[in-house]
């Protein structure tokens, strides 16, 4: 990785290395962890290999990978393992005391290119995984998201989540992600299996490919390529926009302090309809013109998370909206050679 690029990442990672958390309760540990090539997992074991090293942890990872990708990143504390997320994948000699399960594809066009592969990843590797933390003892921390939740007009808590997501904004997404919670409750009910599960909302920040289809990385990548940001809807919906450093905050929060059961993760403090995200992206970009709203007002849905769970284990998110969009933006720059 460019040398810019690390600096810039290393400035998030001591943020969170001067969190009053009890380290101690990593030191030694055995991660297996999917989803490790995405970008939300692949800042987060970044930054956890880079606690290993500051800290002296003895941490061991491994981590998955499609047969024949590339690999996005090496260390020393790192295997990676080859495998297929829709069949067996640990290896017999691999017994971990931690299991991440991350891997799913998560934006619109992923999802729509390939519905298979969200089934396959929060349902049928779910439940491998869940079997495989019981025989080991693994504590097990489950990536969901917030698009459990149907859609709603304030913040939503953990106890709305009772039914199918019909109503969600992404319904194949929202339910296969409650089914994986569902197992989740079975084999901690059935089983004693520790499951901590994670409903992640609007989570953004460095890595994240600016052709994703997300507003946020939309906005971005008009920002910086043409000076003028669209909004093609009414840009009346309202969102909260969490900065990974923040996200990887709250995980570690809930892996070292937490229990068995979910939680919001996600920013309430940075919420803003998605016209007024365009207004302060164009702003801090700087000579950025806006087009549109390109559609009336239909109604205004909510996407934003009530975190009081969370907090109640002493998380705060620390990066307001526009030091999350100059960090992006930063990164960005450096990573295209603007500068």
């Amino acid at each position: 990785m460019n040398y810019e690029l690390e600096r810039l990442l290393q400035r998030d990672f001591m943020e969170i290395a001067a969190l009053p958390l009890p380290w101690k309760e990593l030191k030694g540990k055995s991660i297996f962890a999917t989803g490790g090539t995405g970008f939300i997992g692949s800042y987060l074991i970044k930054c956890l290999c880079w606690l290993n090293r500051q800290m002296s942890l003895g941490i061991s990872f491994q981590l998955l990978r499609r047969s024949g990708a590339k690999l996005p990143f090496t260390d020393p504390c790192v295997r990676w393992i080859e495998g297929d997320i829709a069949a067996e994948f640990i290896p017999e000699d691999v017994v971990p005391d931690i299991i991440i399960h991350a891997a799913s594809p998560a934006n619109r066009r992923a999802i729509s290119a390939d519905p298979v592969g969200v089934v396959n990843c929060n349902i049928t590797a779910t439940s491998y995984l869940l079997e495989n933390a019981r025989r080991n003892n693994a504590l097990f921390l489950f990536f969901s998201s917030g698009e459990v939740y149907q859609k709603q007009s304030g913040q939503v808590a953990e106890t709305a989540a009772e039914g199918l997501a019909e109503n969600s904004v992404l319904p194949l997404y929202g339910n296969c992600k409650l089914s994986g919670e569902l197992l989740c409750r079975g084999y901690h009910q059935r089983h004693g299996v520790d499951c901590r599960v994670l409903r992640l909302f609007s989570i953004f920040g460095p890595g994240e490919p600016l052709t994703s289809g997300r507003c946020f990385t939309d906005f971005l990548r008009q920002a910086l390529e043409t000076k003028a940001i669209q909004i093609t809807g009414s840009g009346a919906q309202i969102r909260s926009y969490c900065y990974l450093s923040d996200f990887v905050s709250g995980l570690l929060h809930v892996l070292l302090m937490g229990e068995s059961t979910v939680y919001n993760i996600g920013n309430e403090n940075n919420v803003c309809s998605i016209l007024e995200l365009a207004g302060r992206i164009a702003e801090v970009n700087g000579e950025t013109e806006m087009i549109g709203p390109l559609a009336e007002e239909n109604g205004t849905d909510s996407y934003v998370p009530d975190t009081s769970q969370l907090r109640r284990l002493g998380w705060r998110p620390r990066v307001d909206l526009r030091t999350c969009i100059r960090r992006c933006f930063h990164y960005y720059q450096i990573e295209r050679g603007a500068i």
